[in-house]
């Protein structure tokens, strides 16, 4: 497969950490998904999200090989507002950590 069409095909790794991160996406919405959006909503959101991490973090693992993964990089680094706040650890993972890490 020539180098270029490698790039367009997900790796392995950068599917299965969509997964994971989708999961942790989607448990830190279920609250709101009970609140404002329909399961019918919720089945098309998912793949909506799993793909663009996905993408993601294809990209960021292609950037410094492709012009085009970079390119896309950086568009969407610099479209991050200015007034998102930084991200914060979900306190189901802080309470996960302290009960099994900090036992006494």
């Amino acid at each position: 497969m020539p180098k270029t069409a490698r790039i367009l095909v997900p790796t392995k790794n950068s599917q299965h950490m969509a997964m994971f991160l989708a999961m942790v996406v989607r448990n830190a919405m279920e609250d709101f998904h009970h609140k404002y959006l329909s399961d019918e909503q919720m089945k098309e959101l998912n793949p909506i999200i799993r793909n663009a991490i996905c993408t993601g973090l294809h990209a960021l693992r292609y950037s410094d090989k492709s012009e085009g993964a970079r390119s896309f990089v950086d568009f969407h680094t610099m479209s991050i507002p200015k007034y998102w706040e930084q991200p914060e650890l979900l306190d189901d993972f802080v309470e996960t950590v302290k009960m099994f890490d900090f036992k006494p």
